[in-house]
């Protein structure tokens, strides 16, 4: 009986054996499968570089004798009418693939691969994959000089194809199609503009961007309400007969051109704007302001104005003068302001003036040398609003306070004060242990009414600090500070410190310093737009 199971067993146990071995031999017969046909692209993926340029890649076929490649547009794997691109030949040599010429931005494609047998064998079938490129720039920025008060020039790659052009100054929109000469030259003059308007610009193929940017044009000297300064022509005798509201033009022949030499002081009962003619040739006034009447209101861009002149400062910048008034907004754009011996805006203790806005954009400030003042020295009015924006600032308040504004809110019931201070630049400011960038205290510590936002800028080379008054209400954010240690560490009593934890301590880079030109070479503040970029 014994024998018998063990007999069984054995039987049992050779006839596993063989099925084991049986499927074994059938697993390689399977691995060396014979097909009519080579195997179909696989571990397909497409990846876009420069923005309208993609690498395709898939496994290598060692069957292949080459592969051939269909692009379709606008489409999302379903590859019906005919494709934008056919490409033959490609070799396992050429994989990762990439096309690098002939696709539009912003938009969806689908390609496909077939690979072509080396031996017998049918070709593949196709495997497909999509993809959408990005948003390209083709065009180039605009050259100011090619820009008049109703026309501007675009151009780009010559040979590159666009439909139209279409420039707005986010109210109208001019459309200007593109012909076959302008493809060929790669270049349009876009007509049917507005003097003294920035636009954008896009060029357009159908309904996709091909590139974008941005000009602004010229003033029209012929235009109603304009009134043009040459050099040697008296501009005080201008402004005093302007009427509310007129544009003065300074047309200086050279970069330079000095006007009001002497030094004046200039009064303003009036709203009226001073504008140098082109921002390469910036004439040179020297002159402060005197807010002298209500409609006082003041707009000057792409003037140097120097209070300097004959050995003698002119104190202010702006002066408020008169009570009970509101006054402004005071504006100044892409200029450079320097060399006045107390303020760059003043009201002093009894002039009860409002201001609407203060406004310094786009400016290089430097040598505000407030003696017996503030930089921004406000004691008895109010400043509703006042910007700092994309300016540098050097030499301003050496050893006294940045911005002064005191608690005058008792005389202006409703009104608060904003405080607005974005990517600026400030060196050699407020360069005393003891003093603040900011002493605002308008509404005083139980209910200020003052509110200030100061990000993104640039504190090098002072041994000031923020500020020690619990009524100066602000926030603050992606600051650097150079040499600044009074902003992040300080013992004095009340003293508010950075702890917004997204600060740096980089070495701007500044350009010249030692005579105010604080341009910012650190690559890493500029591609965090940190501190003043000014372009012009």
């Amino acid at each position: 009986m014994n024998n018998i199971i063990k007999k069984s067993i054995y039987i049992s146990l050779l006839g596993l054996f063989a099925f084991f071995t049986s499927c074994e031999e059938r697993q390689e017969e399977l691995t060396e499968l014979m097909t009519d046909r080579v195997f179909s692209a696989t571990g397909v993926e497409a990846r876009i570089v420069n923005k309208t340029q993609v690498v395709l890649s898939w496994t290598k076929n060692r069957e292949a004798e080459s592969y051939t490649l269909e692009v379709f547009e606008n489409d999302s794997l379903t590859f019906v009418g005919t494709p934008v691109m056919t490409i033959e030949g490609i070799t396992n040599s050429d994989i990762p693939y990439t096309i690098a010429t002939g696709l539009v931005g912003e938009t969806q494609y689908s390609a496909r691969i077939k690979t072509i047998s080396k031996n017998e064998k049918e070709d593949s079938k196709w495997k497909g994959i999509y993809f959408k490129t990005a948003a390209e720039q083709i065009l180039q920025e605009v050259d100011a000089a090619t820009v008049t008060s109703s026309t501007a020039v675009i151009k780009w790659v010559a040979g590159e194809i666009a439909t139209h052009a279409v420039a707005t100054n986010g109210v109208n929109e001019v459309r200007q199609d593109v012909t076959a000469q302008n493809i060929a030259a790669g270049e349009m003059t876009i007509a049917g503009l507005t003097e003294d308007t920035r636009y954008t610009v896009r060029l357009m193929k159908d309904d996709k961007v091909r590139g974008s940017g941005s000009f602004e044009t010229m003033i029209d000297l012929t235009a109603a309400g304009t009134i043009v300064v040459a050099t040697g022509e008296d501009l005080l005798t201008a402004i005093q007969g302007a009427p509310s509201g007129a544009r003065i033009v300074i047309n200086p022949t050279n970069a330079g051109d000095a006007f009001l030499t002497g030094g004046v002081t200039i009064e303003l009962d009036k709203a009226i704007s001073i504008r140098g003619y082109q921002q390469s040739k910036m004439p040179v006034v020297h002159a402060m302001f005197r807010a002298t009447g209500p409609n006082a209101s003041l707009f000057v861009r792409s003037v140097q104005l120097n209070g300097l002149s004959e050995a003698v400062y002119r104190d202010h910048l702006v002066q408020l003068t008169v009570s009970d008034i509101e006054t402004g907004p005071f504006i100044f754009k892409d200029c450079i302001i320097t060399n006045y011996n107390k303020s760059i805006l003043a009201g002093a203790s009894g002039i009860v003036t409002a201001v609407k806005e203060f406004r310094i954009e786009n400016c290089k400030v430097s040598n505000i040398l407030t003696n017996s003042a503030d930089c921004i020295d406000v004691r008895a009015g109010v400043v509703e609003k006042l910007n700092l924006i994309n300016s540098t600032f050097y030499n301003c308040a050496p050893a006294r306070d940045f911005i002064r504004l005191d608690d005058a809110s008792a005389g202006f019931t409703g009104k608060t004060s904003v405080v607005n201070v974005d990517r600026c630049t400030f060196s050699a400011v407020s360069n005393n242990s003891s003093k603040r960038i900011l002493y605002i205290r308008y509404g005083g510590s139980t209910t200020p009414l003052n509110s200030t936002t100061f990000n993104n800028n640039v504190i090098a080379n002072t041994a000031g600090y923020y500020t020690n008054q619990p009524a100066t209400v602000f926030t603050k954010s992606k600051n650097n500070y150079f040499n600044a240690p009074g902003f992040t560490v300080n013992e004095t009593v009340n003293a508010q410190v950075d702890v917004a934890g997204n600060y740096t301590q980089l070495d701007p880079g500044f350009v010249d310093e030692a005579n105010g030109n604080l341009t910012i070479t650190n690559q890493t503040l500029l591609d965090n737009a940190v501190g003043a970029n000014i372009k012009w």
